[in-house]
């Protein structure tokens, strides 16, 4: 080699940006395009035009000029169309208008002050340094000494010289471009407004061009001349010419026989017309200059005279210069022509936003080996599965390279070829030849599976042979549903072929991790073709791995709707099985199985063998969970409160706890369900549950297969022997609901009742609107809540849990108690905007009520219910509710979307690094410890003091099953536990925790207490007190010797564990708010067990 490693050939100092010349483009350029027809009248490429041979092929038929390559080869050359008249360049137009308007046209200078611009020019110098301080101090020193500090400015550091007064080896920092961008636009919009010219008297002036180096990137020094002068550069505010893009960047799109241009080649035509134009009229004005000397002079076509506004030929060639302005402006951007109404994008539509070149075609495109189709639900499938369809099975395919052991399953595969599943659609040899299997060539197929293990003649680039067989049973795909708005938007799941069916199949357990529903929602499938990307796809983005959603730790798969229902009926008390029944619920959750299952004793011997449903769900529970493994503990509450299973008021028992023994509570002891009913809260996307609980203590496998054996249970218990259904029996309110609600007798007749209602609602007392709409409001709400408290639940004709619908409701499955009073009661007050409906001009609520009715009903007070019925005003106020919530829904979409993707795009480039420190993509250091502690969101669920007692009670689990005994041998368990005793042991000797005191602060209130109980007398001329002077003079004398005692005593407090102590080396090194939690925990431990040996020795 001619360099080592460690040398680099070259190495990048920099780069920069500038602006191509007029010069460099023609040298660019290899073709001058002249006419303005692209294609000929038999539909050939016209020569000189824009898809002129020499700019490269525009279709696969042709080949370039210039390069002789055909269109695949053929990278694309530019050429250019020269202008008759200069344009304005409308990238730095608005520059220009700012540059003109601040200068002056007598002295050709800026109108500016001088001190402004050579603050600007050396800041841009030092933030090209890096001194950011500096930037700041140099704006500071201008103001506070403005000629001194110019003129040794200048002398130390000349205009076009280097800043050597700062610039003392600075290190680059962050959002250097972005100050030296704000530094010249706050120059722009402040210093180029003044109209009046301060240099016009003075002799000297500046250099013409010296200073807008600074402000544009394209005036680079080597626009000099030759000798190395810096010459200011006015073409780049100006167009000569205009660049034509290769063929290739706009090609010609054919349907049929029709063929429809490229927007750019309509624009650049559109220019090239005016441009032919205005020759013509640049002729006719230079020909009538010459009529006197020419007698007769050729008659030229003056037609096209007539399509160009104007009365002479100088008001035609000024539109006409107009107009080709503007279609030079629709080139760069089409939206800087307000007017033009058939425009076509121009280059700026073509790179930005959604539909541009970047977000469309780099960022995001349409790739291979994926599918897309509309989503169905499948309970029977596992929740880390998705069902595939045959198209889709016959149509991915893998890579798989052929070895000894999968010789036979591949040549299978090769046999059946590209159209029965499981087959395979191509073969690629050694050499990188391919061989496609053809679908009707058998012979073809199995002469190709004869050779797979013989090595093909020839250099090989692969050491085997490999087969692109078709997904099968167990593959990983990743599914994904846009918008991806998360992480779990992205999910892998195993393929599941479903021969028959024509879309994806979801488990319901997953809808919440893509906010996915069944109402024509589709979905992306990609499958990866790496053994890299699938061993990722297993291991890190599987579903069992992404249970917990990165924002907070909280679950998100769970069952939902008809498995919350069934699951509560199934463990409620009362519910028994025979053991046909128990089997049958068993091997239908157990389906996918292999080996003996783990059955439980009957829960009543006589006078019939009968399982509870609890014992269903332990026998799931207990066969899930990983051989050699200890059983879970639990002590949890439902969702369904303990106040909603209590029908009568219990009887009086000293030590009687309602929650105890009731069904509210959950009880599992040795992974066996003793009381409780199991609902939204365990088996739901709720935190603390059971499938949470088994995910935290046997990890993400185990609890997907036990929320997918948990559906099948369930769903089979709702088929083979409880159904489930809503009637109008569960809706209907007892008689007499109404006269309780305000306290009147029961046999009361309805006038009354209404007319007492009425009163309720209505206010004398109302002085303006908005104290009424108040009031109305307070009363409309208590006697809805009276109404509500009523009827709802006690007041039902049918209660829970009979009540099917109270059921559905309490359990979690769906609905809320709003609607079912909204069902039952009644619809209360409607409010639009967290106001009563505002009044027309007319003073009406409505059009059918009286102006200004005083009524509830007028104001919007819904008396209705959904069970009898509402009337049509009361149907209005209600779709007036339902409009502002669409409403408000459509419009948070939009802002929301947008507020996240800025949000991600500027966190997406931070990387928890291995030092534990989280960086940005360029290495600058964010936090020291993510999130100040170092812990994993996910992993800190169960680190909190509720759920200290569920860590205490399978402490066993969490040691077998994570292996602390071999962490722990690798950790040093002593370093973390010494540093916090030390902590505190500073805290216990002082009061304080952090005392604002020295060394030498303790010595002197010590003397100076001795010192003061002798009342020494003050030296003459002494103004202190002697006490104070003694101090100062033992202070040289003792503190030498007792200087050691002193330091010690006023000793700073160490520092925190985290920031001397790597967590992830030293075990127990955390923060010290959870190691006083956990300290306060065991010292609360050790007292309950102290107390409890009292009472057994008493």
């Amino acid at each position: 080699m001619l360099f080592g490693k460690e040398v680099p050939w070259r190495r990048l100092e920099g780069m920069s940006f500038s602006m191509y010349s007029a010069e460099e483009l023609r040298k660019l350029s290899v073709k001058t395009i002249t006419n303005s027809r692209f294609l000929d009248a038999v539909g050939n490429v016209a020569p000189s035009g824009l898809y002129d041979l020499a700019l490269g092929p525009a279709d696969n038929k042709e080949v370039c000029s210039t390069c002789c390559q055909n269109f695949n080869t053929c990278p694309g050359h530019l050429g250019h169309v020269e202008l008759p008249l200069p344009v304005y360049n409308p990238l730095f137009f608005d520059k220009l208008y700012l540059l003109i308007r601040g200068s002056c046209l007598a002295c050709h200078t800026l109108t500016c002050p001088r001190a402004a611009i050579h603050l600007l020019l050396n800041q841009l110098k030092l933030v090209d340094h890096g001194a950011m301080q500096e930037v700041y101090q140099l704006e500071q020193l201008l103001s506070q000494l403005m000629k001194s500090f110019f003129s040794t400015i200048l002398a130390c550091c000349p205009v076009g010289g280097t800043l050597t007064w700062f610039c003392v080896c600075f290190c680059q920092i962050k959002h250097l471009v972005e100050k030296k961008c704000s530094l010249i636009n706050s120059f722009w919009s402040v210093q180029m407004k003044t109209r009046k010219c301060p240099h016009c008297s003075l002799s000297s002036l500046l250099p013409p061009g010296f200073f807008l180096k600074c402000l544009f990137s394209g005036l680079e020094e080597s626009t000099g001349s030759k000798k190395g002068d810096q010459v200011f550069c006015p073409e780049l505010f100006f167009l000569e010419l205009l660049v034509v893009t290769p063929s290739r960047y706009r090609p010609i799109n054919r349907l049929g026989d029709q063929m429809f241009t490229n927007g750019q080649t309509v624009n650049m035509q559109a220019v090239m017309k005016d441009c032919s134009v205005i020759r013509k009229l640049l002729a006719l004005i230079a020909g009538e200059k010459y009529t006197e000397e020419a007698e007769a002079p050729e008659q030229t076509d003056q037609t096209f005279l007539s399509g160009v506004p104007g009365q002479t030929l100088t008001d035609k060639l000024y539109n006409m210069w107009i107009r080709l302005q503007s279609h030079v402006n629709i080139v760069f951007d089409s939206d800087m022509d307000k007017l033009m109404t058939e425009k076509y994008p121009g280059i700026r539509q073509i790179l930005e936003k959604k539909d541009g070149l970047f977000r469309k075609h780099m960022m995001g495109k349409r790739v291979d080996y994926a599918a897309r189709s509309v989503i169905c639900p499948d309970m029977y499938i596992g929740t880390n599965e998705i069902g595939i369809p045959m198209v889709f099975a016959t149509k991915l395919t893998y890579p798989q390279p052929v070895t000894p052991w999968n010789v036979k399953e591949l040549r299978q595969a090769v046999i059946n070829g590209p159209n029965v599943h499981p087959g395979a659609s191509m073969v690629i040899n050694e050499d990188g030849r391919r061989t496609i299997l053809s679908a009707g060539n058998l012979a073809q197929r199995e002469a190709v599976a004869k050779e797979l293990l013989t090595p093909s003649p020839g250099p090989h680039k692969m050491p085997m042979k490999i087969v692109n067989r078709h997904i099968k049973n167990g593959d990983v795909l990743l599914l994904n549903r846009q918008p991806t708005l998360h992480r779990p938007s992205i999910q892998a799941h195993c393929a599941r072929i479903l021969p028959g069916e024509k879309v994806l199949r979801l488990h319901y357990a997953n809808c919440k991790a893509y906010n996915a529903d069944f109402d024509g929602d589709e979905m992306n499938a990609h499958f990866p073709q790496s053994e890299l990307g699938r061993a990722e796809a297993y291991m890190l983005v599987s579903t069992d791995q992404q249970y917990l959603v990165p924002k907070d730790g909280k679950p998100l798969a769970g069952l939902i709707q008809d498995h919350m229902v069934s699951g509560t009926r199934m463990t409620i008390r009362g519910c028994f099985f025979t053991r046909d029944q128990y089997t049958e619920l068993v091997y239908r959750g157990l389906t996918d199985r292999p080996g003996r299952v783990k059955l439980l004793p009957p829960a009543i011997l006589k006078p019939q063998r009968l399982w509870t449903g609890k014992q269903v769900v332990s026998t799931l529970l207990l066969n899930v969970i990983p051989e050699k493994a200890v059983p879970l503990n639990l002590v949890g509450k439902s969702k369904i409160p303990s106040k909603a299973w209590i029908q009568l008021p219990p009887r009086s028992a000293p030590g009687y706890k309602p929650d105890s023994m009731c069904d509210s509570q959950v009880v599992i002891r040795q992974g066996e369900l003793l009381v409780g009913v199991l609902d939204k809260a365990h088996y739901g996307s709720s935190a603390y549950g059971l499938v949470h609980c088994c995910y935290e203590l046997y990890g993400g496998e185990t609890s997907g297969k036990l929320l997918s054996c948990l559906a099948r249970l369930f769903t089979a218990y709702l088929q083979l022997y409880r159904g489930f259904t809503l009637g109008v029996e569960d809706i209907l309110v007892k008689p007499g609901a109404l006269q309780a609600a305000f306290n009147l007798p029961s046999n009361v007749d309805q006038a009354e009742a209404q007319s007492r209602w009425q009163d309720a609602h209505l206010n004398p007392d109302q002085k303006d609107f908005s104290m009424a709409d108040h009031k109305f409001k307070e009363v409309a709400n208590q006697v809805n809540n009276d109404i509500n408290k009523v009827c709802m639940p006690i007041g039902l004709h049918t209660s829970f849990p009979d009540n099917n619908l109270q059921l559905m409701v309490q359990s979690g499955a769906k609905g809320s108690t709003v609607n079912t009073m909204q069902i039952s009661c009644l619809l209360g007050q409607i409010e639009l905007e967290g106001r009563r409906p505002p009044p027309m001009p007319s003073g009406k609520f409505l059009p059918c009520f009286q102006p200004y009715d005083p009524s509830p009903g007028a104001g919007g007070f819904v008396s209705g219910r959904f069970l009898t019925g509402i009337k049509p005003q009361e149907f209005f106020f209600h779709c007036m509710a339902g409009r502002e919530g669409l409403v408000d829904t459509a419009v948070k979409t939009s802002r929301s979307g947008y507020l996240q993707r800025c949000v991600i795009k500027h966190l997406e480039g931070l990387v928890v690094q291995y030092d534990l420190t989280v960086r940005d993509s360029d290495g600058s250091v964010v936090q020291f410890l993510y999130g100040e502690d170092g812990l994993d969101i996910p992993k800190t669920q169960f680190l909190q003091p509720r759920q200290f007692p569920f860590i205490e009670d399978n402490y066993e689990v969490i040691k077998r099953s994570q292996g602390l005994d071999e962490i722990l041998a690798r950790l040093d368990p002593q370093t973390a536990s010494n540093h916090f005793a030390a902590i505190q042991r500073w805290k216990t000797k002082r009061d304080v925790a952090c005392p604002r005191r020295g060394a030498f602060l303790l010595f002197s209130q010590k003397k100076l207490a001795k010192l003061k109980q002798l009342e020494l007398e003050a030296p003459p001329g002494a103004t202190r007190d002697p006490a104070v002077l003694q101090v100062f003079m033992h202070n040289s004398m003792k503190m030498s010797t007792g200087r050691s005692k002193y330091c010690r005593k006023s000793s700073r407090c160490p520092e925190p564990s985290l920031g001397l102590l790597r967590p992830d080396v030293c075990f127990g090194s955390v923060s010290e708010n959870f190691h006083s939690i956990t300290e306060k925990y065991l010292q609360s431990r050790g007292s309950e067990s102290e107390d409890s040996v009292d009472t057994h020795r008493y």
